[in-house]
């Protein structure tokens, strides 16, 4: 199987993400565990920072290009950001408290919602605002209706 990695992305001869994500989770994996150590020393503010500087910019970067991959590899994607919401807002009490509330209060959208946000934004302001002329989406090209 042929793999080439290219700006960070690797995809595989099969032009499946798969390998990607492994890679995005083992990296987003040891910025986790070594965010763990140090988390106690750091207010909330920090701490949020500093998951989204080192964790959660490598789970966003080159995400348009999982919409549409399969299921699992985002389930696969979504654990690493699960683990370290719980890092960065560690349960006060015994009981434990699920990824979800806790994505919710800080305000971070579930990786599938999040590449479809960034799609929408990308796609908005190309479309509404005067931008170069490579990321322009031209009537034609952009809708299912032919122009003559």
């Amino acid at each position: 199987m042929t793999i080439v990695k290219l700006l960070g992305v690797t995809l595989e001869s099969a032009v499946t993400t798969d390998r990607h994500a492994t890679e995005v989770i083992r990296s987003s994996s040891y910025h986790t565990r070594a965010l763990r150590h140090i988390r106690p020393l750091m207010t909330l503010d920090v701490a949020k920072m500093v998951a989204y500087c080192t964790v959660s910019s490598r789970l966003d970067y080159a995400n348009a290009l999982l919409h549409g991959t399969s299921a699992n590899s985002l389930n696969r994607l979504q654990e690493p950001k699960n683990s370290l919401v719980r890092d960065v807002c560690p349960a006060e009490d015994a009981r434990p408290v699920s990824a979800t509330e806790l994505r919710q209060q800080l305000h971070w959208l579930p990786v599938r919602q999040r590449i479809t946000y960034k799609l929408a934004v990308i796609t908005y302001k190309t479309r509404s605002t005067g931008t170069q002329a490579y990321l322009t989406l031209h009537p034609r090209l952009s809708t299912s209706t032919h122009y003559v």
